[in-house]
């Protein structure tokens, strides 16, 4: 566990140095599942990790439970492209029998569409086609590729809140028997300001089943976010499943920096 503690002091120092006053505000993509519209700006790159912990319960079966490190890097290449690979450095689980090591890894690419005026009430679009790469194996992982597309619109709202939606396809690899199936995704994720630093996120998150013996699911998150400072945020909240199979909770806690330009 040295490694990941030595990378979160790293980012740390880089973004409380003297360039942080000059950034404009770190908006990260957690802790929701909904993933918002705007890129990292060009020439910076952003980390943002974070820790889950749950629990799921399914009938006849063992409760189980599930640890998990999350990580993403998002770099900005150009004003209106941003490439990512996110991932679970860590991953345990325990149902039946007990299982750990490293998840799957996605890269992704986001482009933004339309950008509208400061002065309008157009939302800003993007689109995030995605690729997962099996890299973990079962049970952790599913041992076989996905690919996908979203796409993301921000709605910047009165009061100083913003409405990001998502609207997505992806095609998941399946083993038994061999192939893939398709998959809808929708989400929407509320940002309220509290105060100038402090953010609360209420989320609605479905998918169709990621299963072919499977079902869709419903999720909702409701977390907090801080601003320490503009390149520099803290999250934290808890997340539970409405309808389908999921956990019946987690809990998470985040850390976000940008550093570079």
């Amino acid at each position: 566990m040295r490694t990941p503690t030595l990378l979160a002091a790293s980012v740390l120092l880089l973004a409380l140095g003297p360039a942080a006053a000059l950034a404009q505000d770190i908006n990260p993509d957690r802790p929701d599942l909904t993933t918002s519209a705007e890129l990292v700006p060009a020439g910076a790159l952003q980390l943002e990790t974070g820790i889950e912990y749950g629990h799921e319960r399914t009938g006849g079966q063992p409760t189980g439970q599930r640890l998990s490190t999350q990580a993403v890097l998002r770099a900005g290449v150009l004003p209106v492209l941003e490439l990512s690979i996110e991932g679970e450095p860590f991953d345990w689980e325990r149902t039946d029998r007990e299982a750990s090591g490293s998840g799957d890894y996605t890269l992704g690419l986001k482009y933004r569409v339309f950008d509208p005026s400061p002065d309008s009430a157009a939302p800003l679009i993007s689109v995030k086609p995605f690729v997962k790469l099996p890299t973990a194996g079962a049970p952790i992982g599913s041992e076989r590729p996905d690919v996908g597309a979203l796409l993301l619109v921000t709605w910047s709202l009165p009061k100083g809140l913003t409405l990001d939606t998502n609207w997505g396809v992806a095609a998941l690899g399946q083993r038994h028997p061999e192939g893939f199936i398709p998959q809808g995704i929708a989400s929407a994720a509320l940002t309220t300001p509290l105060t100038e630093r402090l953010s609360a996120i209420t989320e609605l998150f479905f998918n169709t089943r990621a299963e072919r013996d499977s079902r869709a699911t419903l999720l909702t998150t409701l977390a907090v976010m801080y601003r320490i400072t503009p390149r520099l945020a803290l999250d934290g909240g808890v997340r539970t499943t409405l309808v389908g199979p999921g956990p019946d909770w987690s809990v998470f806690v985040g850390l976000s920096a940008r550093f570079g330009r």
